[in-house]
């Protein structure tokens, strides 16, 4: 139960990050599905591994439909110690992507999108 905790944790405080360039005007689509951790619901993401709060191996590592690149993944685990002494066990889930996707461009005025390819990096923490 611990590792599905830290592990939504973990999936929430995932971020789109662009290295040294500006934000792209294409943004990436989610997968559909994922896993659901009570009481959050549902996040577009799997976990491949094996054990109590993973997927299995052949699960899905991308985060976004359409896309087509290198995908590099790491889970750390270990404890870590604030500044009152107080010990804490973390889990991370860390992956970064970088590749051709398609994505959602904003149509500005009708406040809808369209799809368009683009090509970046992003990295979830």
């Amino acid at each position: 139960m611990r590792r599905i905790i830290y592990s939504v944790v973990s999936a929430l405080g995932c971020v789109a990050v662009w290295a040294q360039t500006p934000p792209p005007q294409v943004s990436p689509v989610p997968i559909d599905g994922g896993d659901v951790f009570p009481p959050t619901g549902l996040i577009n993401l799997f976990s491949p591994g094996v054990g109590a709060g993973f997927d299995g191996r052949n699960a899905e590592p991308n985060a976004t439909t359409n896309f087509k690149g290198v995908i590099a993944m790491g889970y750390t685990d270990g404890l870590a110690t604030d500044h009152a002494g107080n010990t804490y066990h973390v889990i991370t889930d860390i992956r970064v992507y970088r590749g051709e996707f398609v994505g959602g461009k904003p149509t500005l005025g009708s406040g809808g999108t369209t799809s368009a390819k683009a090509r970046g990096t992003f990295v979830e923490i």
